[in-house]
């Protein structure tokens, strides 16, 4: 039974055809997609946390979806990025960059998705 939620990822206003293509293809493998405009992709799932600036990101936003969970980014230097993950607390490893993980897991704590206290801020 598909989700009733419908979820969101916004896509920058100079978005490429690449990255609308790695957008729409990423989130495609895990999720129905319901909807694409020239801003956004709209799909089968719920928003569960979103992070602004981070690094090279200029933003994330974390899903739920039917079956899992997944993050989605747009990397300045290399355009949108798609991951997923079958937990929530496995979320923050979509991202290479340490500060990027961070910040994830420091979202899905402020939002009570996952438990626990974060790790010591070095």
């Amino acid at each position: 039974m598909p989700m009733s939620e419908t979820a969101e990822f916004p896509l920058p206003a100079d978005v490429t055809e690449e990255e609308r293509a790695a957008a729409r293809d990423g989130i495609a493998k895990y999720a129905t997609i319901r909807e694409e405009t020239p801003r956004a992709i709209r799909f089968d799932g719920r928003v569960i946390g979103q992070t602004g600036p981070i690094w090279r990101f200029q933003y994330t936003r974390l899903y739920a979806l039917e079956k899992g969970f997944l993050a989605a980014g747009h990397e300045l230097r290399e355009g949108i990025v798609v991951g997923y993950a079958e937990t929530p607390e496995q979320l923050p490893e979509c991202f290479l960059d340490p500060r990027v993980r961070e910040f994830v897991e420091d979202e899905l704590r402020f939002r009570k998705i996952i438990g626990g206290t974060s790790a010591p801020h070095a």
